[in-house]
């Protein structure tokens, strides 16, 4: 009898180094290692094992291995630099070793997982150095003539005074009469875009200062905790007019505090509202002893008429108080983004990663408006240009590099469905909401976001700048 194995011709296998033999039950038996070499195909493609002996030369090659003895002087150097090195966010991300190329060798190649980042070793903590020496939020007003050479002196006695921006609170701040030698200092100006061209105005306004104490930061900040907590998105509505997106987006940041009380969240809500207070007219909600002062808005074309404008020198001293508040404010925000970045760094890629969401939006929210102010109240083109260009390059692109980085695991916005994907952020109700709101959001406005990366600035429209960094956060690059 002859076996049924014995009948079948051997069939030549291709082997590769890399293939792995699983044994199974429908293939023929394997042969025996000790058997007699055969004339096949397959024993022209082994490899004859070639074995090295030492010659007793030393080895030119770097060889890898164990280190025996001490290093030598030139590579304790070496080490030692290697150590100070700081890696760029990438390699400190993908916990790849950094060298000191710029950019690092991990960074060049164009299909790197965080192309998007920039290779940078600024700390995420440290990525506002572009803000140094920029005041455009409250610069012009430093030369309105209110200056020490024109003012002879202050009257003793102090009032208090309401002084309100006209979204419902106030802010009591003691005040004092200004003696001067000029008082035509003491005109503010600002302008209108609700109209059909935006429409310019200004007011003579009564001579006070604030008073010996100044402004109080303790009564500003809670000032501005009123809004924050009362109504937030009646403010976003009024200021913002209706632009697309930017309102929606804030509104559901805000819903989502209301839900989840996320401190760091609260700061960035704020910094919305210090820096676009720190641009707003200020008004005189109501004085003392009840007896007129200058400022009063006599003109039916503005939103302002019957109201009455605060002395110019209280209102300077407000905007810098807001000004170093907000600046404040974002600097804590950036260290707080650097700490929970340094959590995801450890592994889990999705955690914290709803407060980075929030916390991103808000902050490329804030700085789109930072290049229009700039713009707009910076006369020098080649400043403007440094302070947009030294923006753009590492700030936003890290930002925005490495929010995508860790929504890998994520849909993008527009496929979110929380049934599918609500297990990804542990079915937080809070974040699953907002998830649903911004689906709604960036599937409204998809198409005029995807144009909002070339956005262009233009004097005449107060949102010519607006979405031009939130699209880009929003938007997930292929």
């Amino acid at each position: 009898t002859v076996s049924p194995a014995a009948a079948v011709a051997p069939v030549p296998i291709k082997i590769s180094p890399s293939s792995r033999t699983t044994p199974s039950s429908t293939s023929s038996p394997p042969a025996r290692r000790n058997s007699a070499p055969r004339k096949s195909p397959a024993a022209k493609a082994t490899k004859a094992v070639i074995r090295r002996t030492s010659n007793g030369k030393k080895d030119t090659e770097k060889r890898v291995g164990r280190r025996r003895g001490p290093l030598l002087p030139e590579q304790r150097k070496q080490a030692s630099e290697i150590r100070k090195l700081r890696a760029c966010l990438r390699c400190k991300f993908l916990k790849k070793t950094c060298d000191k190329g710029e950019p690092c060798a991990g960074c060049q190649p164009s299909h790197a997982r965080l192309w998007q980042v920039p290779c940078t070793r600024i700390d995420i903590k440290d990525i506002g150095y572009f803000m140094k020496d920029w005041r455009a939020d409250y610069e012009r007003h430093v030369g309105r003539g209110v200056s020490v050479y024109n003012i002879k002196g202050f009257a003793q006695k102090e009032e208090l005074i309401w002084i309100t921006h006209g979204y419902g609170f106030a802010l009591p701040i003691m005040a004092r009469e200004v003696y001067v030698s000029d008082d035509n200092c003491f005109t503010v100006d600002w302008v209108e875009s609700e109209h059909e061209e935006p429409l310019e105005f200004d007011i003579q306004t009564e001579r006070m200062s604030a008073g010996s104490e100044g402004v109080s930061n303790e009564a500003l900040s809670e000032y501005l905790d009123k809004h924050l907590d009362g109504p937030f998105e009646e403010f976003v509505d009024e200021y913002f007019e209706g632009t697309p997106f930017i309102t929606e987006i804030l509104k559901t940041a805000h819903r989502y505090y209301i839900k989840e009380k996320v401190p760091v969240v609260r700061k960035a809500l704020k910094l919305v509202l210090a820096y676009n207070l720190t641009q707003h007219v200020t008004m005189v909600e109501q004085r003392g002893d009840e007896h007129p002062m200058e400022g009063l808005v006599d003109d039916e074309d503005s939103k302002y008429n019957g109201k009455t404008f605060a002395p110019v020198m209280i209102n300077f001293q407000i905007k810098c108080a807001l000004a170093d508040m907000w600046r404040e404010l974002q600097k804590e925000i950036l260290e707080e983004l650097s700490s929970l970045y340094s959590s995801v760094y450890s592994g889990d890629r999705l955690k914290n990663w709803p407060t980075i969401f929030m916390l991103a939006s808000i902050l490329l929210a804030v700085w789109e408006e930072m290049q229009f102010d700039c713009h707009y109240r910076i006369p020098d083109t080649a400043t403007v240009e440094k302070f947009c260009s030294d923006m753009e390059t590492t700030p936003v692109g890290v930002i925005v590099g490495l929010f995508h980085a860790i929504s890998q695991k994520l849909p993008a916005l527009t496929e979110w469905e929380t049934r599918r994907h609500g297990q990804l952020l542990n079915n937080n109700v809070a974040i699953c909401e907002a998830m649903t709101e911004m689906r709604e959001h960036v599937t409204k406005h998809e198409t005029y976001l995807k144009t909002r990366p070339e956005a262009k600035f233009d004097r005449q429209d107060f949102d010519c700048l607006s979405n031009k960094f939130l699209s880009k956060l929003v938007i997930r690059a292929n």
